[in-house]
């Protein structure tokens, strides 16, 4: 046998190593501000050029980073993540158009409109701070629940503090007050100890979005095989990036017997 064909099977394991060790430290933990990003969040980059990392989570699980790598947005959007919880698949989210000092002005939006709703949810464990402007002949809504916060913008602008958030519902009474109005979610847990007046510091801590865990995979029983959570894009699926280079869906715990090239021929619940 010629010497290089005994050399190509060699050269072929070094490359599918190679390409298994540069898979997983693309994916690797990294890190924004106080946050840790893992999966199903990934660290991707804001400029023209594709990330290397583009298998590693769900596109709307896309982290950008400022360039002093200090904050934390979702890819495209206003919407600043603050804090993760993992356990609880929720994090923090504050949007950046009305955390500012001046961010009541701006309040005639509908946060919802920022958010990919098919991926995240306002949970209704949120508060909904509501705001009136425009009022029919300039009259003002009346009751001690209704705060002025008009200091800082050109126009009238009243707060109030309604019950759970809930996106495709205003909050009462604010429909029955001849006025245009806005609505945005904010931590229900702040909310119960404020009242409207404290409006900016509700805006600037944010609230909580939930994700749907069923659209990313089983992380959990990925990670307790042995393996690392990833996404194909491409393919619109989870798979779990197992230690000896196989692709398995939703765990490791599969017998796999790997076949030429990246693809496997497995058994039970791994990838073909």
């Amino acid at each position: 046998m010629h010497p290089t064909l005994l050399f190509l099977p060699l050269l072929a394991s070094l490359l599918l190593l190679l390409f298994h060790d540069h898979a997983s430290a693309d994916c690797e933990p990294a890190a924004c501000g106080n946050l840790t990003l893992r999966y199903p969040f990934w660290l991707g980059s804001s400029t023209n050029n594709p990330p290397s990392s583009s298998s590693c989570g769900h596109p709307g699980f896309e982290v950008w980073c400022s360039g002093d790598g200090r904050v934390a947005s979702l890819k495209g959007t206003y919407i600043h993540v603050l804090s993760i919880n993992y356990t609880a698949s929720s994090l923090v989210a504050s949007h950046a158009r009305v955390a500012g000092d001046d961010g009541v002005c701006q309040t005639n939006f509908n946060v919802s409109s920022s958010i990919v709703l098919s991926l995240f949810n306002i949970t209704p464990h949120n508060r909904a701070l509501c705001f009136l402007y425009d009022c029919n002949n300039g009259t003002a809504p009346s009751g001690p629940e209704y705060v002025n916060t008009t200091s800082n913008c050109s126009t009238p602008i009243y707060a109030y503090l309604g019950g759970a958030y809930y996106w495709e519902k205003p909050p009462a009474p604010i429909t029955t007050w001849r006025c245009e109005f806005a609505y945005m979610p904010v931590l229900g847990s702040e909310a119960a100890v404020m009242t409207a007046a404290n409006y900016s510091r509700l805006l600037k801590d944010g609230f909580v979005l939930d994700w749907e865990v069923a659209g990313v995979g089983d992380c959990r029983a990925c990670n307790a095989s042995g393996g690392q959570c990833r996404y194909d894009s491409a393919a619109a699926e989870f798979w779990c990036h197992c230690p000896d280079g196989r692709r398995a869906r939703p765990t490791c715990a599969a017998e796999c017997s790997p076949s030429p090239g990246v693809n496997f021929t497995c058994h039970a619940n791994a990838m073909n």
